[in-house]
């Protein structure tokens, strides 16, 4: 051996140190278990997950029609994420709101292991690993809370990593893929996402079709394309997979439901469903990330054309296609797309011509050294909330269970302590306490929540809270007989005490106002079977419109 290359590999030898690699596998766990660990703010549905999984337990069945809504009562309603409810209400049963964290903070350790383990198999510098699992951790920061869009991130990124094992590594090993139909019978049953999870399948089965057809200039000496038997054996688990997303409650009707729901006008108001392109989000650091990946897509189609990859240049094309019709499926184009982007950067810089270069990336501590620093400043900054208020300007709060700042817990506790919610039955409850409501009175009905939303009654409850005109015969028709509000950014907005229904109800001599903080109103109807309540509550002379 050359004495140059003796003295490079020494050189080499004395820079590399696996204690670094340990190091920021550990702090980056760390991270992950700080940033998946805080209090449910704002998320009606989580409760009434709940609530639906308790129902189905205590009765026995998936109920077909709504059961929680005195409007809704009877109409159509499809829990299609009734294996997520039980679940979830099983492990709360047990561990409380601390257990639920602690299982979401496991499904996201586990999605980052597998992420690094599919890297391991391609040789992909740790430092470009967990550089891009960093940023892809903030991506997706707006889809950490603990519902059933979670189970589908984990079960995209074993999806792929079977696909990848089977494709890439061991072709031998057939037996993985039929793991696939057993992650789709448990997937029909607990989210949507299985929709975009048989897309997945479906361009893997499409691309290696094609290959098939032109192996010359679709495949190469290390990414061959699939014989006619491994072909075959592909396309049947993919048949079998759609036939085992049949076996759920309502069969495909289940998938027609949730079809139709996607076609409510209504979702034009909600967040989630808005374009990522939309002015709202211009300036957010999540946004800002999704556009990163997406235009990181460039560089799979670079690697895809040098490697001759087709499935991963149309799994970029698929979802970034998917991902622009709305925010909400952002996070799967990060999800699943960032796999392929790693890949193709670890497969540039393996290419590089500059050793210096690609020496920085694979075996210099330097770029870990300094992503640890980063993690140790957000693991420090976690805790006191001070990464989210103060560096991301985003409102979360670390820690377990709920948090008592924006979910009215206080005025629900004030409801329990006086039985309003016995004494009354037919509630006007703000659109984000319609689950907390059913879930702290069981067998009780809520007016609204986000669980079996129409266009009609969210029409009903706009004009109500929005005093249209009409809205007081509203009031009236439906026989509320009390009322509540949460209004958990009050305190820097006053002007929705005016624009809302909070003045007319606070105003109106048929109401009495008996409960309100900084973020939360409680009224009931002046009605003799409140009367006890409304004697020893009522704001008579301190209202929130004098003090």
């Amino acid at each position: 051996m050359p004495k140059n290359q003796k003295k490079n590999i020494k050189v080499r030898e004395k820079i590399y140190s696996p204690y670094y690699d340990y190091s920021l596998i550990l702090i980056f766990s760390v991270f992950i278990i700080l940033l998946t660990s805080f209090k449910i703010t704002g998320d009606d549905d989580v409760f009434w997950h709940l609530s639906t999984g308790r129902y189905i337990l205590e009765t026995g069945t998936v109920p077909s029609q709504d059961v929680f809504g005195f409007v809704t009562s009877g109409m159509e309603w499809m829990p299609f994420e009734w294996g997520w409810d039980i679940l979830t209400y099983l492990i709360y049963k047990a561990s409380g709101y601390t257990g639920l964290s602690i299982f979401r903070t496991l499904i996201f350790l586990l999605i980052f292991f597998i992420y690094f383990s599919i890297y391991k198999k391609f040789k992909i510098p740790l430092s470009i690993s967990f550089i891009v699992l960093t940023i892809l951790a903030f991506g997706i920061m707006d889809r950490l809370t603990p519902r059933p869009h979670i189970i589908s991130l984990l079960f995209f990124v074993l999806l792929l990593y079977i696909i990848i094992q089977y494709k890439y590594f061991n072709r031998e090993n057939s037996k993985i893929l039929f793991w696939i139909p057993v992650i789709f019978l448990f997937w029909a049953n607990m989210h949507m996402g299985i929709i975009a999870g048989i897309f997945l399948f479906g361009i893997w089965l499409f691309s290696e079709f094609v290959i098939y057809l032109n192996p010359t200039a679709f495949s190469s000496k290390d990414i061959p394309a699939f014989k006619k038997p491994e072909l075959t054996r592909i396309a049947l688990i993919f048949f079998a997979s759609v036939l085992i997303m049949l076996i759920n409650p309502n069969f495909f009707d289940t998938y027609i439901y949730a079809y139709e729901h996607t076609k409510m006008k209504m979702l034009e108001t909600i967040n989630e469903w808005r374009s990522p392109f939309d002015d709202k989000f211009g300036g957010g650091f999540v946004s800002n990330i999704y556009k990163f990946f997406l235009f990181s897509g460039i560089l799979v189609l670079y690697y895809s054309f040098k490697k001759k990859d087709l499935f991963a240049a149309l799994v970029f094309i698929g979802f970034a296609a998917y991902s622009i019709r709305a925010v909400r499926f952002t996070v799967d184009y990060n999800i699943i797309v960032s796999v392929f982007i790693t890949i193709s950067i670890g497969f540039i810089i393996s290419n590089l011509k500059d050793g210096k270069l690609k020496e920085l990336f694979s075996i210099n501590p330097i770029p870990k050294v300094i992503l640890s620093a980063i993690l140790l400043f957000c693991i420090i900054n976690l805790p006191n909330n001070k990464l989210y208020l103060e560096h991301l300007e985003y409102y979360r709060i670390s820690g377990f269970g709920i948090n008592s700042d924006f979910i009215p817990t206080q005025m629900f506790d004030f409801m329990k302590q006086n039985n309003i919610q016995e004494i009354g039955e037919r509630p006007l409850n703000h659109f984000g306490t319609g689950g907390f409501l059913i879930w702290n009175f069981p067998g009780k009905k809520n007016f609204i929540d986000s669980r079996n939303l129409n266009d009609s009654i969210f029409n009903e409850y706009s004009t109500i809270i929005g005093k249209s005109p009409g809205f007081e015969k509203k009031i009236n028709d439906y026989n509320f007989d009390y009322a509540m509000y949460l209004a958990p950014d009050l305190v820097r907005a006053p002007q929705e005490m005016e624009q809302t229904a909070i003045s007319y109800l606070s105003k109106s001599p048929d109401w009495n106002l008996v409960f309100w903080d900084d973020k939360s109103f409680l009224w009931v109807k002046n009605d003799p079977k409140f009367k006890s309540i409304s004697d020893n509550f009522t704001y008579k002379y301190l209202t929130p419109y004098n003090f």
